[in-house]
């Protein structure tokens, strides 16, 4: 695990070092315990040793997870000195190959998967490398013989990567932060994606609110070589659902040992694990398997809160007594959330699209203390269905469907920023949609993991990060998702008159059987904070009147007064806030991103 950061001068520009120490630097925080760099020419293949130029350059911060001997150091060359690798992520299927490999002559100098992946691609190239491997993983791969460097993104992205192009100049990094030090890079908010920022909380595909930054997609590789840039994906979610009856009690078999295989697989590690519970069924169902794998000693990691219709303490405190583990609550409350937002924000890189990620941020700070490596449920949602919004699929036509997904409905966003238009946000989303062809569902739940679960898994990656953290996620598995996919959709979702068993039907029946009903059948909660409390405290308004207003009048993205208006409605009428929430965050996103970047 690390922080990946770099440039490409096309033009054959000398490579400053110290730009690229002054990128890798604001990454420090994913990588505190080693660092690496590498100089080379593209243009000429070589290293730049002895004097030589260099018009390429790579850093790594790393974070010791597997095999935290200097023999893991990063960037890591082959022997003939030909190809480097920086990998940020776990590949849980790497050492499968050793005999393989070994057969082949390769004598291994280290117990981590980063060597691996390495000889991977010496023998079997890029695309027979990304066939054989499984798990989360960014890759900067350096091929000096081909005059190439591959930057790739892992299949659902769960681990971030960003580029941009400026002139001649090629930008990379696991955080758009690292830009901000490159002398030619200005931040600028990208105002054409403004509206769907503020419709769906996010921007999905490979576009961000920074100008000329672009999120590499997942199971996409940007090729640059001196001759420019080629960006092309190379792997798709699978589509076909399979006509086959399967049994629902030999569905739910299946997805229990695939489940319990995909745990066991994340929970290598030479450093401390936990588990990331927030009382639902899908961490607990992580949880639960991860202690009867590892036996006594794993900790769970969870926020409460004191207000008992957000907190889900006596949920919590279930599932870690039918674990058996040491369970660790922290109180979350309004002041930690004031004190944490400047710097949840800062780490996010873009607007904080879910209050809670504030919360994830204290976890991550709390839990660091014990822990290195945290596993959790994130995805199951989007792979077997979990929002209510699944379950009205096949009522919903596809443009539907993709409405259903916003926070802000058109006449809200009007309101917010009169003129707002969202027909290119339409437009892009849909031609993600349109990359389905599979059934309605099937659709759906690909558009779901190709933009919202995304998303997630940022703010999953971001925050935990920020503290040095390690976040796995085993419900992605690709095994397991290919189960998924290959479900009739029966054992999914149910668009009848809905119990509470109408989504994520085979998860939820998995856990009745390790869980009581009223566990596993309980509605979804959301892990919502309470943010009208939050709203109405003396700081908050504080912050509101002297900096979040007077910026959101002076920048012009949205009607200040409007958002003033709902503002105080929103401190009687709690409904509200959850839409105020993202104006606010892209105003103090702007503040602490935009402007300090710009200072």
């Amino acid at each position: 695990m690390c922080g990946i950061a770099g440039f490409v001068n096309l033009d054959g520009a000398p490579a400053d070092h110290r730009v690229l120490d002054a990128m890798s630097g604001a990454l420090r925080h994913r990588g505190p315990d080693d660092r690496g760099r590498l100089l080379v020419s593209l243009r000429q293949g070589q290293l730049a040793a002895n004097g030589r130029p260099a018009d390429a350059a790579l850093a790594v911060e790393r974070l010791r997870i597997l095999d935290v001997s200097d023999r893991a150091r990063q960037p890591m060359l082959n022997e003939a000195g030909t190809v480097a690798i920086a990998f940020n992520g776990a590949v849980t299927n790497a050492f499968a190959y050793d005999d393989t490999l070994q057969d082949a002559g390769v004598r291994f100098r280290s117990a981590s998967d980063t060597e691996r992946l390495l000889y991977l691609y010496e023998h079997f190239g890029l695309q027979g490398l990304l066939d054989r491997i499984d798990g989360m993983f960014a890759l900067a791969i350096v091929d000096l013989q081909t005059r190439r460097l591959h930057l790739v993104r892992d299949h659902f992205g769960i681990k971030p990567l960003y580029w941009a192009q400026i002139g001649s100049t090629v930008l990379f990094a696991s955080e758009a932060k690292a830009f901000l030090a490159h002398p030619r890079f200005r931040a600028e908010i990208d105002e054409q994606y403004v509206d769907e920022q503020l419709a769906f909380r996010y921007v999905a595909g490979d576009a961000s609110l920074l100008k000329g930054v672009r999120q590499l997609r997942p199971a996409h590789c940007l090729t640059v070589s001196p001759d420019g840039t080629v960006n092309a994906r190379y792997w798709s979610i699978p589509e076909s659902r399979t006509e086959q009856p399967v049994s629902r009690r030999d569905a739910i078999d299946q997805l229990d040992g695939l489940l319990r295989r995909s745990v066991a697989d994340h929970l290598r590690s030479d450093v401390e694990v936990g588990c990331q519970l927030s009382g639902g069924v899908d961490s607990s169902l992580v949880t639960l398997f991860a202690a009867a794998r590892a036996g006594a000693g794993m900790r769970a990691f969870s926020l409460v809160f004191e207000d008992p219709k957000f907190s889900e303490a006596a949920w919590i405190t279930e599932a870690a007594v039918a674990a058996n583990v040491a369970s660790h609550q922290y109180l979350f409350d309004e002041p930690m959330f004031r004190e944490s937002l400047e710097r949840a924000t800062w780490h996010s890189d873009q607007p904080i699209s879910h209050p809670n990620a504030v919360g994830l941020w204290h976890l991550a700070m709390r839990s660091r203390e014990y822990v290195t490596v945290l596993l959790c449920g994130e995805g199951a949602d989007e792979v077997f269905g979990g929002y209510a919004r699944c379950a009205e699929a096949n009522r919903l036509a596809p443009d539907a469907y993709v409405r259903a997904t916003q926070l802000h409905p058109s006449a809200k966003l009007a309101r917010l920023r009169p003129g707002g238009d969202l027909s290119g946000a339409y437009e892009r989303r849909a031609a993600i949609f349109d990359e389905g062809r599979g059934d309605h569902l099937s659709n759906c739940l690909k558009y779901e993991m190709q933009t919202y679960l995304v998303d997630l898994l940022a703010r999953q990656d971001k925050m935990m990060m920020s503290h040095g953290i390690e976040n796995r996620v085993p419900f992605l598995d690709r095994s397991l998702v290919e189960f998924a996919r290959a479900l009739p959709a029966a054992h999914l979702v149910d668009d009848g008159d809905g119990d509470a068993g109408a989504t994520k039907i085979i998860v939820k029946h998995l856990a009745r059987r390790v869980f009581t009903d009223a566990f596993a059948n309980r509605p979804k909660a959301a892990f919502n904070l309470p943010l009208s409390q939050y709203f109405r405290s003396a700081a908050f308004t504080a912050m509101m009147e002297d900096e979040v207003l007077p910026g959101m009048r002076r920048r012009g993205l949205v009607d200040a007064g409007a958002v003033r208006r709902l503002w105080r409605r929103s401190l009687s009428a709690p409904a509200l806030t959850e839409p105020l929430w993202t104006p606010i965050a892209l105003e103090l996103w702007a503040q602490r991103f935009v402007d300090a970047g710009q200072a």
